[in-house]
């Protein structure tokens, strides 16, 4: 059936709450099969700062928000830090809080989800080498990155320096990560709660403010732990031990304020991909809580620039997407990519792009790109302690080179990828997908009939994004193509007209439905 578009309506703008369905789907409200895809923003990053006058993060503005909804995303992945939430132990900030919910609140605004993600780089910005302080023969002085507050961190005497400079796994942020899986506590705390007590009381903080918003997709409990030279025959114990707990305390925080079950993603360790990922994440059955999200970050180990051919990174993205799926599949949960990028100066860098969402999309993934905006006084940009940083370009979608901060040219050819079509709501289950830009095919079955229609409208309406694309024809060089579709059992067909897309929606009748690009 060939379905000419005419008459197009804007969607409506609220934000269903969102759950784990028990069959490993992210749903919301409605019973829809949601796909979440978006982009990690760090404005509320507390990070080491290199440079007194160089901002380590870069501020949301109003136009970043309309940019990324021109993206097409429907979810951002907020970096937030322990650092910040409790700066004096046993003390929450509000004021912090306050201006995590702002963002969520224009985030929504803008048609997407915010999941609060506890974000942690080397332990925290404390574990910086001091002028007092020696290198063993052979390392060299590092400055520290983001997480952790001050009072928190126990190093247990282990150097701050290392043979990598820029490398986060110094000796002492090991020993500060062991300190926190073995919940250590100072002499002096007379409350008896350990440094991992007081991040599981930090949760619990965020669930009760959280706890009515729809517009929180859910929360990332903490991002890339570190082993930190935790035997691997007990890393799934500390693993699961602190998940479960913070799990708990969001759910006791959201009780106490009469909300709902929001979902709760987690993460295997950073070393996951070389050291194992059945030791390198809980064991199944950690929690018996149904609304969990598994939420690896998939680079095929080219987090950064990196000169391996796409033959090789193929490879690596294909066998950790096997690995992180089966790992899923076996915690009978959803998985969602919370981080995934490529440097535009990285070898094959477009290869490695279209190789990733390949991945994505045959599996119905949703992901989260790393990252939209990156401030040239960023712990990155520091070789070392001194303050002057490097002169290079920083950052993929929007890059910059730094130290001045001037803006670049964008990769040419990334937004097609990354701002591509996708089903955001999907009656019943979406079972295939394939996309290229603005050119689309999915597919998927429903039980929608006239009674779930009657009851429910919106349990039977697909929700799907289309980039804009061109042609040439008009005098002021390019014009929107409006996207001509083919339907299959489907009715109501619409498309509307959005910065730097379309949006169609659709009423799907039941059983097996399709909709592709003409």
């Amino acid at each position: 059936m060939l379905v000419t578009l005419g008459g197009a309506r804007a969607a409506a703008a609220s934000l269903p709450a969102l759950h784990a369905g028990a069959d490993r789907a992210i749903r919301d409200a409605h019973g829809r099969d949601v796909l979440l895809r978006g982009m990690n923003v760090t404005p509320l990053l507390d990070s080491y700062q290199g440079n007194p006058r160089m901002p380590t993060v870069v501020p949301l503005r109003p136009r970043d928000y309309v940019e990324m909804e021109a993206y097409g995303f429907d979810v951002i992945r907020l970096a937030v830090t322990w650092s910040k939430l409790e700066p004096q132990r046993g003390h929450i900030n509000v004021n912090y809080i306050d201006r995590i919910a702002t963002i969520v609140r224009r985030a929504a605004q803008h048609g997407m989800y915010t999941v609060i993600d506890m974000h942690n780089g080397g332990w925290g910005k404390s574990v910086t080498t001091r002028p007092a302080e020696k290198c063993p023969r052979g390392l060299r002085p590092a400055h520290g990155w983001f997480g952790a507050p001050a009072w928190a961190t126990f190093t247990n005497g282990r150097t701050t320096c290392h043979k990598n400079p820029e490398q986060k796994r110094t000796p002492a942020v090991k020993a500060a990560w062991l300190n926190f899986w073995t919940n250590h506590r100072a002499p002096s705390w007379a409350d008896g709660r350990g440094i991992q007590g007081h991040l599981v009381a930090v949760w619990g903080a965020l669930g009760r403010r959280f706890a009515g918003n729809p517009a929180v997709a859910g929360y990332d409990l903490i991002n890339e732990p570190d082993p930190g030279g935790v035997a691997p025959s007990r890393l799934s114990f500390y693993d699961g031990r602190f998940y479960s707990s913070s799990i708990d305390a969001i759910r006791q925080g959201e009780a106490d304020a009469g909300g709902f079950s929001h979902m709760v993603m987690f993460e295997p360790n950073i070393t996951w991909s070389t050291g194992g990922l059945a030791s390198h994440s809980p064991r199944p059955g950690f929690s018996n809580d149904p609304n969990l999200v598994l939420a690896p970050h998939i680079y095929g180990r080219d987090a950064h620039t990196d000169t391996r051919p796409i033959s090789e990174v193929g490879r690596v993205l294909k066998s950790q997407a096997r690995r992180v799926g089966r790992r899923a599949q076996a915690y009978g949960t959803p998985l969602w990519i919370g981080e995934w990028s490529f440097s535009p100066w990285d070898t094959d860098s477009f290869k490695k792009l279209r190789t990733h969402i390949n991945i994505q999309d045959s599996r119905r993934w949703g992901s989260a790109w790393w990252q939209w905006k990156v401030a040239c006084g960023s712990p990155h940009s520091f070789p070392g302690l001194g303050s002057k940083p490097i002169h290079e370009p920083l950052g993929n979608l929007n890059p910059v080179w730094c130290p001045s901060g001037k803006p670049l040219k964008r990769p040419r050819g990334w937004r097609a990828i990354v701002a591509r079509a996708y089903p955001r709501f999907s009656p019943g289950t979406l079972t295939e997908l394939h996309a290229r830009g603005g050119r689309f095919s999915l597919a998927g079955r429903s039980r929608c009939n006239a009674a779930l229609r009657g009851s429910d409208p919106l349990a039977c309406q697909l929700v799907v994004w289309i980039p804009k694309t061109h042609k040439h024809g008009t005098h002021h060089g390019h014009r929107s193509r409006r996207p001509q579709l083919m339907a299959h059992h489907m009715g109501k067909v619409h498309v509307a007209k959005l910065s730097g897309g379309w949006l169609a929606t659709a009423i799907v009748k039941g059983g097996r439905y399709s909709l592709s690009t003409r």
